[in-house]
């Protein structure tokens, strides 16, 4: 019998801006995050501004209790807030031959957050985990300390 699915879900992640959004673009704002490689396009403000946004929703995106669905919601949250600066930031590619960058629109832009979102991901699943662990052993170790302080009190009343 197949799943039912569950009405109650969001739908996906819709598609605000189109590839090329705006024409080309002769230099970058400070909120724009360039797509490429290397020292220029990774000391660019924008994309500095992006890991950090990146960083600080990464737990949460690589979480075991964080479903697939869950995930293009919080690569499309990563979107929506550099588009959301003032100025806007853009999600630019640049154009070889001219020089000009152009926008690569909102499902690209999706993917290079979701693409950063799991950068380093086994090495944060596995610090998540521990963190899961240490928890469990903290709250044994409290049940423990709480058992033996009841039976000692019951043995101070006989």
């Amino acid at each position: 019998m197949p799943k039912r699915k569950d009405n109650t879900s969001p739908p996906p992640p819709r598609d605000e801006i189109p590839p090329n959004h705006g024409g080309p673009v002769r230099t970058p704002n400070v909120n724009d995050v360039l797509s490429g490689r290397g020292g220029r396009i990774n000391a660019h403000p924008g994309n500095v501004q992006f890991r950090e946004i990146v960083d600080a929703l990464k737990h949460t995106y690589l979480s075991k209790s964080t479903k697939k669905l869950e995930k293009a919601h919080i690569a499309a949250r990563v979107v929506t807030q550099i588009r959301s600066m003032n100025p806007p930031g853009r999600f630019l590619k640049e154009d070889g031959k001219t020089g000009l960058w152009m926008d690569i629109g909102d499902a690209k832009a999706r993917k290079k957050a979701g693409q950063a979102l799991r950068e380093d991901g086994p090495d944060i699943r596995q610090e998540l985990e521990t963190e899961d662990v240490d928890m469990y052993d903290a709250v044994v170790v409290a049940a423990q300390q709480q058992h033996q302080q009841q039976q000692q009190q019951q043995q101070q009343q006989q």
